[in-house]
């Protein structure tokens, strides 16, 4: 694995766990968030394990290498979560929501995309 894949594998486990966290606790920020979106509370904590599933997901598979079966696991990962982000700027752009509040799931997205690009090059 090269070494961008592997610095933002952590770097998206980190931003992932936190993000996934708040949404499973349901924070006074989260429960606005979630109302704004029209999502309802379960849903929302929903998301935010399969947030943190995928965030242990990449660093799990990150510390395979080659082809071994675990190796999978971080393309799994990175492309569920890329899908995940993929929708949740779709839900944001029809929920109307400015670009301020999209942009955090578009750059993660793109991030995600990076580092699956590093990752199967690498």
């Amino acid at each position: 694995m090269s070494a961008v894949a592997a610095l933002l594998s952590i770097v998206l486990f980190l931003a992932f766990a936190s993000a996934g966290a708040q949404k499973i606790v349901f924070n006074p920020t989260t429960s606005r968030s979630a109302e704004r979106l029209d999502v309802t509370k379960r849903a929302y904590q929903r998301i935010g394990l399969c947030e943190v599933a995928g965030a242990v997901g990449l660093l799990v598979g990150m510390v395979a290498k080659g082809h071994a079966p675990l190796a999978i696991v971080n393309e799994v990962a990175a492309g569920a979560l890329a899908l995940l982000m993929a929708l949740a700027v779709a839900w944001h752009l029809r929920s109307r929501e400015t670009l301020k509040a999209v942009a955090p799931a578009s750059v993660l997205g793109v991030l995600l995309l990076v580092e699956l690009v590093f990752r199967l090059i690498g």
